[in-house]
């Protein structure tokens, strides 16, 4: 199915009652032009943005009163950037508590999918790719979500980024790399959720604790090849890190950190760091270091900030931080 736009209008799916969306193919499609329409990026870190050329898009509206299920279907170029809150995102659900999206390939949308305060949604077995902005977002109040089983990559921001007020999503078993910023990201009060045997790579950051606290759990990953490996960020505090392996992060950055800004009480255990080449471990100066446990941390040609270069993990040994 394509659904026109000319560059000038986009004329989208508003979705109020229930939708099955099964083995089809759904694009914008430019007249003018005999091709998909595309669109721009805009520049989200500041205040203004940058619109977009306009492309139809597809919204559960947040009345809606059943289930909207893609499954075995490509949704593809949808979406463009029309202003903060303006909706225009690609697939968005505002409602349709309990959808499926499966085995589906959505990809050169602006987001690939955003979220807004929905509950008990499954995303699985999916391909997520070429999206001009994130891979997923699951937004303000997304709830009890899983996702799991996806490919998420080469998406022009963040591969999956929780923000604001999400709790008990589980992230798992999915592949995730040469996304732009971060792979995965808890971001602003996300808590109660699980990041768990998801392997990620090729990222500026591997995985990101942000301003979140309060049982979220990063388990059973594997890191390799990015800038940094897993990062607890500043205002995050009571959050578990253990059992990820993390490999090859360059210089100058760091496999596992707790940055500045009241990172506390957070308990980093049994993960192994391989090869980071500047610091394995690091607590910057600001974080307050007496209020986070480490233990049992295993570092193979990597060494702990401070740590002197004669010896140990920094000259190709390999030690314990306890």
């Amino acid at each position: 199915m394509k659904i026109a736009a000319d560059g000038q209008t986009a004329y989208p799916i508003l979705i109020s009652g229930s939708l099955k969306i099964d083995s089809v193919k759904v694009t914008s499609w430019n007249p003018n032009t005999n091709n998909y329409t595309t669109s721009e990026d805009s520049d989200r870190n500041g205040e203004d943005t940058k619109i977009g050329t306009p492309r139809p898009y597809i919204t559960v509206e947040e009345e809606a009163t059943g289930t909207t299920g893609i499954t075995n279907s490509e949704i593809a170029y949808l979406g463009y950037e029309a202003g903060y809150g303006a909706g225009r995102t690609g697939l968005r659900y505002e409602g349709g508590d309990s959808s499926v999206i499966r085995g589906s390939n959505i990809h050169d949308l602006y987001f690939g999918f955003y979220s807004k305060g929905v509950g008990g949604m499954i995303i699985e077995n999916n391909y997520f790719h070429d999206n001009i902005h994130y891979g997923l977002d699951p937004h303000t109040g997304t709830h009890d979500m899983i996702i799991r089983n996806n490919t998420v990559h080469d998406n022009g921001s963040s591969g999956i980024i929780c923000s604001l007020d999400c709790y008990n999503i589980t992230i798992e078993n999915n592949k995730i790399y040469n996304n732009t910023k971060n792979d995965i990201m808890f971001r602003r009060n996300m808590f109660d959720s699980i990041a768990r045997n998801n392997v990620v790579s090729n990222e500026d950051n591997g995985i990101v604790i942000s301003e979140s606290h309060n049982n979220n759990e990063v388990y059973n990953n594997i890191v390799s090849d990015s800038g940094s490996g897993i990062d607890i960020d500043e205002d995050s505090f009571e959050n578990v890190v253990y059992n990820n392996t993390i490999i090859n992060i360059p210089d100058p950055s760091d496999a596992l950190s707790i940055e500045e800004g009241s990172a506390e009480r957070n308990t980093i255990y049994s993960n192994t760091l391989i090869n980071a080449t500047d610091l394995g471990i690091n607590v910057d100066e600001d974080a307050d270091s007496a209020n986070n446990r480490f233990e049992n941390n295993k570092l193979i040609n990597s060494k702990v900030a401070g740590q002197e270069e004669e010896g140990g993990a920094g000259e190709g040994g390999e030690e314990e931080d306890d």
